[in-house]
């Protein structure tokens, strides 16, 4: 066991990829803990804190006043998310991982026949049921497994960067879903988007002591970073771990994320579009969000690719 903060935070070193199961781990920058599985391209904070650690992070009672503070710009951000679903969901119910205070499921209850959300923070969870009448349940995905239950859509909005092992998760959520059954994903695009570049170019010309080489901080829970990302994907490697995991990608576009207001919302939705425009015309995901939609395979075709 090491530690990033010795004193106040414990952590765990990965020994392979939580992707690809390779050994071979480069550490790329070592002012901010990052390393590089040099199999698969995977990138990812190592050591890292425990799921205990962010856990208790996460429960602050505090963590979630800004987002009630940004109801109505959070309001609209769920919308653009839930439109951009409707083309590809399966009719029936919703499973939301990580539902956070439980917006986004009040928002999509019209949308599918029975909403259900899983939430690791308890002060999440409480917020869901005053302001929401949501009964969140209170634990991981990889607990309400266990209940047996299926559904046919599942969501991961900017909860797989946070988790100690993706592919683990992906694999529950395979295993969560009705043949057929829509799975979307939603994660940082913090190394190959236009800010990521800025970022570390600026970066390097400052020599700004809280980010490294790719432009990303050293982790620490001391209320200095808002969020604690342990992988840090690229389109490229998330499609992979998506299809390894028994999916079949249907839609891989840009996460309109943002819940800037007045002019910044004009500014937030022209630079949405420009970067929207370039991953129809060329190809590439340039923006600072990726979303993927995959679909589950029937157990009957997954076992013909599998002969």
């Amino acid at each position: 066991m090491r530690s990033l903060e010795a004193e106040t935070m414990e952590t765990d070193l990965l020994h392979s990829c939580n992707v690809c199961d390779g050994n071979s781990l480069d550490l790329i920058d070592s002012d901010s803990n990052i390393a590089q599985c040099r199999t698969c391209g995977y990138v990812f904070d190592n050591p890292r804190p425990t799921l205990g650690e962010l856990i208790t992070f996460y429960s602050r009672k505090e963590k979630y006043d800004s987002w009630l503070k940004e109801l109505g710009p959070r309001d609209r951000l769920w919308k653009r998310r839930l439109k951009k679903l409707q083309p590809t969901r399966k009719p029936g119910s919703l499973l939301d991982v990580g539902a956070g205070i439980g917006q986004f499921l009040f928002t999509a209850q019209s949308s599918y026949r029975e909403v259900y959300g899983t939430e690791v923070s308890a002060s999440a969870v409480a917020i869901a049921k005053q302001k929401y009448g949501l009964d969140l349940f209170h634990g991981s995905v990889e607990e309400l497994a266990k209940r047996g239950k299926r559904f046919s859509n599942i969501t991961l909005f900017h909860v797989l960067e946070h988790v100690p092992d993706p592919r683990a998760m992906l694999k529950t959520c395979h295993s969560l879903l009705e043949d057929d059954g829509c799975l979307v994903i939603a994660v940082p695009n913090e190394i190959t988007s236009l800010r990521g570049f800025k970022k570390r170019l600026f970066g390097k010309i400052k020599k700004e002591s809280r980010s490294g080489l790719l432009g990303l901080p050293r982790l620490t829970l001391d209320g200095s970073i808002d969020e604690i990302h342990l992988s840090h994907f690229t389109p490229s490697v998330l499609r992979r771990l998506v299809e390894a995991t028994g999916f079949s990608v249907l839609v891989n576009t840009l996460d309109p994320y943002y819940v800037a207001t007045g002019s910044a919302r004009v500014k937030a939705d022209v630079f949405y579009y420009a970067c929207l425009a370039m991953r129809l015309i060329f190809r590439v995901n340039v923006y600072d969000a990726i979303l993927m939609i995959a679909r589950k395979e029937a157990t009957s075709q997954v076992g013909l690719k599998a002969s």
